[in-house]
């Protein structure tokens, strides 16, 4: 799997041969993969190709900077325009914003969930590792719900702190009816007796 992944959306084309509004596109670290079905266009691929460059030192952030940002590739006799989206895993519908993807060798569970709870962020934090697969909840920073294989809440949070190898993916949005949920706890204290646990193990 990629280390990077993000995908955009065609939002609007004038007079482009090859892709239509509503296509959609995948940029990862080792591939472009352009619409199903349609041929590879050199300058869109370049364009991509560039971006990925941009993108990089922003994917832990959740792209913020470039979320309202309509990227484009000119250079023939047509025009492509296209932004940052992410496709809803239950509805399949745009929700218009992107999915932050890599590998934990990169960023630690630890690190990862540091990251999110300090900016703010409010959606699914998706981990598949060596010893199975995670899934943590957060509403603006703050932990509403964790699973981990049989674990729920804190103890999946403790275990999976431990963990080293694997991918995650965050995905943004929750359904309203999660939103007034409660916390788990408080997140530094959790977080902090997770490191402790693992000290002691090792």
């Amino acid at each position: 799997m990629a280390k990077f992944a993000a995908v955009f959306n065609i939002v609007d084309q004038r007079g482009c041969p090859y892709y239509n509004v509503d296509e959609r596109m995948i940029l990862t670290d080792t591939a472009v993969n352009l619409p199903v079905g349609r041929p590879s266009c050199l300058i869109l691929l370049r364009a991509m190709t560039e971006l990925l460059f941009q993108l990089l030192p922003a994917a832990t952030m959740d792209f913020a900077e470039y979320r309202d940002t309509v990227f484009s590739c000119g250079g023939c006799t047509g025009l492509v325009k296209f932004r940052l989206t992410v496709q809803n895993e239950e509805t399949g519908e745009v929700d218009g914003e992107p999915v932050v993807t890599g590998r934990l060798d990169a960023l630690s569970p630890a690190e990862l969930l540091q990251v999110f709870h300090m900016h703010q962020k409010t959606g699914k934090l998706l981990l598949d590792m060596v010893s199975g697969t995670a899934r943590v909840t957060f509403r603006e920073g703050a932990v509403i719900a964790a699973r981990f294989e049989e674990l729920d809440n804190q103890e999946a949070i403790y275990a999976m702190l431990a963990e080293s190898e694997g991918y995650f993916r965050f995905v943004p949005g929750l359904p309203e009816s999660m939103m007034k949920s409660r916390e788990i706890g408080d997140f530094m204290m959790i977080l902090m007796e997770g490191l402790r646990r693992m000290d002691e193990d090792e």
